[in-house]
């Protein structure tokens, strides 16, 4: 969101106390910045390519550049705008794939109900942009498989239009690299097969590899060209594998799953109350030891082909992402939101095999999938599912409640992800306590502290998820009932020379 409006982090100070607005700054509106600034930043101190980056640039200058600050509703309205689109693409692509209005009906019903697609749509982020060009390199790499299956010539068309959306996707997200990859292993498989049946015709394959050489090409041009050398070394160290214990061994397998699942049924489990997370608990697996047997004699009684080469493409991307996970030691289970790479042949797939009950007369069981989906969406709406690791808005309320003194807020610096939970934090107080002005210090440890914490003034000093040194000397701890609120672990002292510590703040 940052580099969206043409600012950077690189502006708010570590090792000194700094405060509110200066912690804002790098939200405040800037007119000045144009597509160049953004581009240039997103390369230079982002990990992600920066197609996203510059259509939230003019989303946020065509609908919401008005006031001092970014519009964050306005800038989540634009994942918002792409989850949307992914409903009517789907549905046409399906129609023209499958020559099924029913299979296009069901493939844009499961899409707008899906839980996952709603959380990946809540958030500011890119990744309902990078379905939407999953979405369409699938329907290419579908109508040239199908081609190919049948004996038909793939248009030079379809091959310039295919490599464009795909190079379009790259730079949208890296990871839609890893699409590319599985639609290349899944027509490797076609080609092997028809080798072995010589049934095959080079004309079409040479021509499919244009496609992939073309992506290949850009892939290394755009890396070599534009991408720093430093790349990925500061804000993806929390998927990297660090250790060979069991849990370790065995957690991607569940991650995994856990995210297909969550594909079509996600009920309250995430819930503060232990009997709605039993009661839905149970439910979910009820409905999966249901609906599994269902879904498999769905599966045995199809006879689409589309469903081979689905099945195919979404094995490979699981293929891939363990082989990621364990061989080059990058857990890219941990993030369900990179599961976007595979999330539509999933609910394709689920709209093949509800059109096959549906026309063996099992109306039922594609009426009760849709009620799991619509009521598992409204769980992650309201927080009960995928709930939100970090909730600023409620750590600034205790820290409300349980202050007297001016406040001091420090955090430990890792990355760029710390400034940003601290911004967090910042713009909560300027939301709901704008008389608040608490001031802030982000510790880097690898740097000398520009900071001294004695004052003849008494202050409260709250020390946020927070593994530095820091001399604390003129402060007392004080006791709270708690100190932990939703992401955020946290320790408050009582602070100055004139502070009367018998009237500690409980």
């Amino acid at each position: 969101m940052v580099f969206s409006i043409g600012n950077n982090y690189q502006i708010v100070p570590l090792n000194q106390i700094i405060s509110l607005d200066t912690l804002l700054a790098p939200l405040q509106s800037n007119h000045q910045a144009t597509i160049a600034d953004v581009i240039k930043l997103v390369i230079q101190e982002d990990n992600h390519p920066p197609l996203y980056f510059i259509f939230a640039y003019l989303w946020n200058k065509l609908f919401f550049d008005r006031g001092e600050y970014v519009s964050l509703e306005g800038m989540r309205l634009l994942a918002v705008f792409w989850g949307v689109i992914s409903i009517p693409l789907i549905y046409f692509i399906s129609k023209l794939v499958f020559k099924s209005g029913l299979i296009a009906f069901l493939s844009a019903i499961l899409m707008a109900v899906s839980p996952y697609a709603v959380f990946i749509s809540q958030e500011a982020r890119h990744y309902t942009l990078a379905v939407v060009f999953v979405l369409i390199s699938l329907g290419c790499f579908l109508r040239a498989s199908s081609k190919i299956i049948d004996h038909k010539r793939i248009s030079h068309t379809l091959v310039f239009f295919w490599l464009i959306v795909n190079c379009l996707g790259l730079l949208v997200h890296y990871f839609f690299s890893l699409t590319i990859l599985a639609e290349a292993i899944t027509l490797l498989l076609i080609l092997f097969k028809q080798i072995q049946q010589k049934n095959f015709w080079i004309t079409n394959w040479w021509r499919l590899s244009l496609v992939f050489l073309g992506n290949l090409s850009f892939i290394i041009i755009w890396f070599i060209s534009f991408v720093p050398k430093d790349y990925g070394n500061q804000m993806t160290g929390w998927i990297q594998r660090d250790n060979d214990s069991f849990l370790a061994v065995i957690s991607p397998f569940f991650q995994l799953l856990g995210t297909l699942i969550t594909m079509l049924s996600l009920l309250p489990v995430e819930s503060e109350s232990l009997i709605i997370i039993l009661i839905s608990g149970a439910i979910m697996i009820g409905f999966f030891l249901w609906i599994i047997p269902q879904l498999k004699t769905a599966w045995l009684d199809s006879y689409k082909s589309e469903l081979g080469i689905l099945s195919a493409f979404f094995l490979s991307s699981i293929a891939i992402f363990f082989v990621i996970t364990y061989l080059l030691l990058i857990d890219i289970t941990r993030g369900a939101r990179y599961s976007f790479v595979y999330f539509p042949s999933v609910i394709l797939i689920l709209a093949i095999l509800l059109d096959n009950c549906w026309q063996r007369k099992q109306k039922r069981i594609v009426i009760i999938v849709i009620i799991m989906a619509l009521v598992s969406s409204l769980s992650v709406t309201f927080n009960l599912g995928y709930r939100k690791y970090y909730r600023p808005d409620k750590l600034v309320t205790t820290i409300e409640n349980n202050s007297r003194y001016p406040l001091v807020i420090a955090t430990s610096y890792r990355s760029l992800v710390q400034v940003g939970e601290m911004m967090g934090i910042a713009w909560e107080f300027n939301q709901k306590f704008p008389d608040k002005n608490p001031k802030f210090i982000l510790v880097n440890p690898e740097q000398k502290p520009n900071f001294n914490l004695s004052s003849s003034l008494a202050f409260e000093l709250w020390l946020i998820n927070f593994h530095s040194s820091i001399d604390l000397s003129d402060c007392q701890p004080s006791e709270l009932s708690s100190n932990y609120v939703t992401g955020y672990e946290y320790q408050k002292f009582l602070c100055g020379r004139s502070m009367d510590y018998n009237s500690k703040v409980k």
